[in-house]
């Protein structure tokens, strides 16, 4: 659409889409299809139908899409029943997966298990690692797992409260986050007509 709102124009005929972004490059938008959560991709002009770009579907968070920098690689979090690399793992003790995907063509390059508490995944501003928020004991700190593997590396180190959003700065030198703590009250309510 034009920058004031008008002009609108349908790119993707879906009752329901989520988590759209755009490539680096501008001509491509990806996204979750509806209740398959099955990835898709489709030109910004929407003159080709979309097309899915991976077998497995997503989980159902927020952005659990995440375009790589340089918009060649696509990471998204899967459920359990994906294919996973321990098939002798005990069925429904299995975690979520991180895959991360070529963008053209949806070629899987990298897995690895996605903690429970983790929250969505961010790309490192290098593109070789995934950042996310771990939450452990009401405590919230940022972490990193590197694509070429190893255990995953602690980013921050805060002793308390927690992490609601982060990014990191263009050049990658600063790291900005919304930190707080959440409460909620009981309320018992009676002779309720």
């Amino acid at each position: 659409m034009d920058a004031d709102g008008s002009n609108p124009v349908r790119i993707a005929d879906e009752t329901v889409a989520t988590s759209p972004q755009c490539s680096p490059d501008g001509k491509w938008v990806i996204y979750l299809q509806g209740a398959s959560l099955t990835p898709m991709r489709v030109t910004i002009t929407g003159e080709k139908p979309a097309e899915p770009i991976a077998q497995s579907p997503a989980v159902w968070l927020f952005d659990v899409l995440a375009l790589s920098p340089d918009g060649k690689w696509i990471a998204y979090l899967t459920a359990p029943g994906s294919p996973v690399v321990n098939p002798s793992s005990p069925s429904g003790s299995q975690p979520n997966r991180l895959k991360v995907i070529a963008f053209d063509g949806g070629t899987l390059l990298h897995q690895f298990d996605w903690p429970a508490s983790a929250g969505d995944p961010r790309w490192a501003p290098g593109g070789e690692a995934i950042d996310y928020v771990l939450t452990r004991n009401g405590v919230s700190n940022i972490w990193q797992q590197k694509l070429t593997g190893g255990p995953p590396k602690q980013i921050t180190n805060f002793e308390s409260g927690l992490i609601f959003d982060f990014d990191w700065s263009r050049d990658a030198r600063q790291l900005a986050l919304t930190r707080g703590s959440e409460s909620s009250d009981v309320i018992l309510i009676t002779n309720f007509r």
